[in-house]
Parts: C-alpha cells; sequence; structure tokens
C-alpha cells in the first residue's frame, strides 16, 4: 500500500489533467481517491501520513465540484468527460467519508494514547506533521469546492466540535481542521462558532462563580474552548469586527487565568487577534478564479483540473487593515497590554 501511494502521489498532475496521451486518467480521480481512504488509520501513523499526503497532492489539482448537470447544459463533452462529469457526483460521499474517517481517528486517538506514549519527542513529533498534513488536506478541498460542499464541510466540522471532548493528545489535529474551514470562509465559520465559543465561555465562568479563573488544576471544557476561541479570532481581520463586543468580554474575564494551558491559549489569541487586524497577507489562496458554480455554461471545472498556472494572471487578493481594524487594535493593545506593561 505504502509503495504504490507514493508512486501515485508522484504522478498525480498526470492522472488529473486532460492530456491526449492519457484521456482516460480523470475518470480514475474519484476512483483512486475512495479507494486509499481506509489509510486513515490511528493504529498506523506512517500509513496515515502517506496517505494524506496523497490526498493532498491530488486534492489541490481539482476543484470539488459536482458537475453531473452539466451533461445536461453543454453540447460540447467528449464521452471521457461525460464519464468524469457523472463520477464527481460522488465528492460529496468521498469528502464526507475523509471527515467520519478523521473524527473517528480523533476519538480514538483521544482516548487510546496514554499521556506517557504522547510525551515523547518522536511522538509529538509524529502528531505535529499529521497535523500539518490534515490541516492540507481540508484546506486544498475548501478553497477550490462548491458552496454546497463547503457548507456540508462546515456542518459536519462543527458538530463534530459540539460534541469533542477536549484532549491534548489530539489539540492539533481538531484545531488543524477549525484553521481549514476558517481560512477559506472566514465569515461562514464564524457565524456558526464563534458566538457559541464565547457563550460556552461565559457559561463555564458563570458556573463557578468565577472560581474556575483562579483554579491552578484549570477546567479541561473551558481550556477547549479557549483553544477554539484562539483559533477562530486568527480569521480575517474585516470578518472579526462584528463579533468585537464577544471578543473583548472574553478577553476581560479571562485574561488573567491562572491555569497555565489556558493562559496559554489566551496569550495565543491575543497574538493571532493583533495579526489577524494589522498585518497584510493574502485572503484568498484559490488558483482557479473562474466561476466553478452551476450551470457551468462559461467554466467546466473538470477542464481546469491540474493546469499550469499563469503567474501573471493570478488575481492575488490581499488583506489590507481597514481604519475600523487599526482601531480595535489599538483599543487592545490600551485596554489589555499596556497594564501589563
Amino acid at each position: 500500500f505504502l509503495s504504490i501511494v507514493t508512486c501515485l502521489t508522484g504522478l498525480n498532475r498526470q492522472i488529473v489533467r486532460q492530456t491526449a496521451d492519457f484521456v482516460q486518467g480523470q475518470t480514475y480521480v474519484l476512483p483512486l481517491l475512495m479507494s486509499v481512504l481506509p489509510g486513515i488509520d490511528s493504529n498506523d501513523f506512517k500509513k496515515t501520513s502517506v496517505t494524506l499526503q496523497f490526498l493532498h497532492a491530488m486534492l489541490m489539482l481539482i476543484t470539488c465540484v459536482d458537475c453531473s448537470s452539466a451533461i445536461q447544459t453543454r453540447n460540447d463533452l467528449s464521452e471521457i468527460e461525460k464519464e468524469v462529469c457523472l463520477s464527481t457526483s460522488k465528492f460529496e460521499d468521498l469528502i464526507s467519508e475523509l471527515l467520519n474517517r478523521i473524527f473517528q481517528m480523533i476519538d480514538t486517538l483521544s482516548v487510546d494514547i496514554s499521556d506517557v506514549v504522547i510525551s515523547t519527542n518522536a511522538s509529538k513529533k509524529e502528531y505535529h506533521h499529521i497535523g500539518l498534513e490534515l490541516t492540507s488536506v481540508i484546506s486544498a478541498i475548501c478553497q477550490q469546492c462548491s458552496t454546497k460542499i463547503f457548507q456540508m464541510i462546515r456542518e459536519k466540522i462543527t458538530n463534530f466540535l459540539a460534541t469533542y471532548s477536549y484532549s491534548a493528545k489530539v489539540n492539533q489535529l481538531v484545531t488543524g481542521l477549525v484553521q481549514a474551514v476558517l481560512k477559506s470562509n472566514p465569515s461562514e465559520t464564524l457565524k456558526y462558532l464563534l458566538p457559541q465559543t464565547c457563550e460556552c465561555i461565559e457559561k463555564i465562568i458563570h458556573q463557578s462563580n468565577k472560581a474556575i479563573l483562579d483554579d491552578h488544576h484549570g477546567d479541561s471544557k473551558l481550556t477547549w474552548h479557549l483553544t477554539l476561541f484562539s483559533e477562530l479570532v486568527s480569521a480575517r481581520g474585516d470578518a472579526l469586527l462584528v463579533y468585537k463586543p464577544i471578543i473583548l468580554f472574553v478577553f476581560r474575564q479571562c485574561h488573567h487565568i491562572t491555569h497555565q494551558e489556558s493562559s496559554e491559549a489566551m496569550a495565543k489569541a491575543a497574538k493571532n487577534l493583533l495579526k489577524s487586524l494589522s498585518y497584510v497577507y493574502p485572503s484568498d489562496y484559490r488558483l482557479i478564479v473562474e466561476n466553478i458554480e452551476e450551470p457551468f455554461l462559461d467554466c467546466l471545472p473538470i477542464r481546469t483540473w491540474g493546469q499550469h498556472v499563469e503567474y501573471d494572471k493570478l488575481q492575488v487578493k490581499y488583506h489590507i487593515p481597514s481604519e475600523e481594524e487599526v482601531d480595535f487594535a489599538c483599543e487592545f493593545v490600551e485596554t489589555f497590554l499596556y497594564s501589563e506593561l
């Protein structure tokens, strides 16, 4: 399995791109992607890593869009293209199964592996690599998928987070999922996660009558929600402005929290928030600038699979801090940082 998948990873562009030499290559894309999913195995990090590398190599070159309706609206399709378009109807099932296997792996690892095992440098390194690869795979999907598929991904991840029990062992794997959807569509992701996260933080603090803030042992549920909060405030600055009151509320409540992990989460949240509000950075990472939504009259997504990008045609979009974002950053610094300095 490892040898075959490693070889296929090196042939990714030849498989997904339409060429005269290998016209049927695209017909194998969905079957290949489906066939490697069992490689996501919590008992074998090497196999999981190789599988995620293959998925990333393939998914970064294609658009996850159901093009099956194109056979009804276009009359310029070859028989191979019709077959490929019909196969793309399985994208939603593919991604749903991928997420289910990821969730299962996270649940298994959070329960079965002891803190002693994960404390070794080798284990930490493995978790770090798996976390990065997992984020890359979900990011590749989210950045170049249809709106319908993104909403499905966001909904499944949101539902998983609602039932997730914090475990430091798999923390990076879970936050990697959040980073992927947040980077691709910050406004949509924040709408479903940030208010609920802040509400949970407030509820936990209120139930303890604020005593939990001075507890050196901490509370795993509060630590998890503060960790999630720190990831969410790394969203694009303009998307955070509407949530300014609840963001500041969480900082007012928790910036002096005693528990070490929770305190580190708040420090990370402060860093992420200031970077989001004040930095210039790319805000759109898509390689395909055409409209990939139905009815596919102007652009057929499968024809863009694996095509080389012309750098002079890239329409890179940047986040440039607005006056409101700079004011928010200045208010945050004056309120929380000056007093500490």
